[in-house]
């Protein structure tokens, strides 16, 4: 069966093919948010799109209604599109893809997406992703990733990307990954780790982060002003949000001393916190922070 819907066959020259998913590999809207504001400014024009119907259980992933212009009820089904970019006189053109994370199907879903990388001559891809870690909004966002390709390898850590070995519950990253790998299709990863405290829907700090080292690792100059924008915008209203959470601010500067003494020994490639680590470390963060909500009631009783 073909799921995929063409409104043009674009002719691609050597491609590098992008991809981020929305949903669970995608903390605070980091990943797709990055490729999301890339297509937007080279810019991309929408070539193709995965018909969602067969993928979806539309009680847990709910279309969007909305009224358009003429006052009239639309519905905005998951999206998952291709876009083409056309890179002048590099030769080195891009074929983007944003989507969101299915519910059935995954093998299914990850073929139809090697398919067009396929036909288009796709010589390399990176997929992007976001994930909670406890590290500080005060630091350098950190990026991790790589590949098993030593060429694409040797391009990611040129930016200062380095491995990390994770086992747990996986994203559909890892099916799409499988599907390339079987296909000889180079494939390389970028994750960026966004505070786990910073309870925002989106962080474009994190976006920024993972734009940065894909224009490094690309050699590709792209437009980041309007990002660089937002994300002081953002982290100036985030940090003036903090400074009466005396709470908040001493987890903060705990995770500030972890991350500063990981960096000083180069350790920031050790294994990954599990997903159960993860959760504990936030359950007690969050438990300190109600408390420390009840005690300001209570004083201001």
């Amino acid at each position: 069966m073909d799921y995929v819907e063409y409104t043009e066959h674009p002719k691609l020259r050597t491609p590098t093919m992008l991809l981020a998913f929305a949903g669970w590999p995608d903390a605070a809207e980091g990943a797709s948010g990055a490729l999301k504001y890339l297509t937007r400014k080279l810019p991309a024009q929408r070539f193709a799109s995965i018909d969602p119907e067969e993928f979806y259980v539309f009680t847990r992933t709910r279309p969007v209604s909305s009224y358009n212009e003429h006052d009239e009820r639309e519905i905005s089904w998951p999206a998952n599109d291709f876009y083409a970019y056309h890179n002048g006189e590099r030769k080195q053109d891009f074929l983007i893809f944003v989507g969101v994370e299915p519910n059935l199907k995954w093998r299914a879903y990850s073929n139809a997406i090697a398919d067009v990388a396929q036909e288009q001559g796709v010589v390399r891809t990176i997929i992007v992703g976001a994930l909670l870690d406890a590290v500080p909004h005060t630091r350098p966002i950190r990026v991790t990733g790589g590949s098993n390709d030593p060429e694409l390898q040797e391009m990611l850590g040129s930016t200062g990307v380095r491995g990390r070995r994770y086992e747990g519950p996986t994203g559909i990253s890892t099916a799409v990954s499988q599907v390339f790998a079987s296909r000889d299709i180079r494939l390389g990863h970028l994750w960026g780790h966004c505070p786990h405290y910073v309870q925002a829907s989106s962080y474009p700090k994190v976006s920024l982060a993972l734009l940065e080292k894909l224009s490094g690792a690309l050699d590709e100059k792209f437009d980041l002003e309007e990002l660089w924008a937002t994300e002081s915008s953002f982290e100036q209203q985030f940090t003036s949000a903090l400074e009466n959470d005396a709470k908040v601010q001493e987890y903060v500067q705990q995770l500030e001393r972890r991350y500063d003494a990981r960096a000083e020994q180069s350790e920031l490639q050790e294994p990954m916190p599990t997903p159960g680590e993860m959760v504990t470390e936030l359950e007690e963060f969050l438990k300190r922070r109600r408390s420390n909500g009840d005690d300001q009631e209570n004083h201001s009783r």
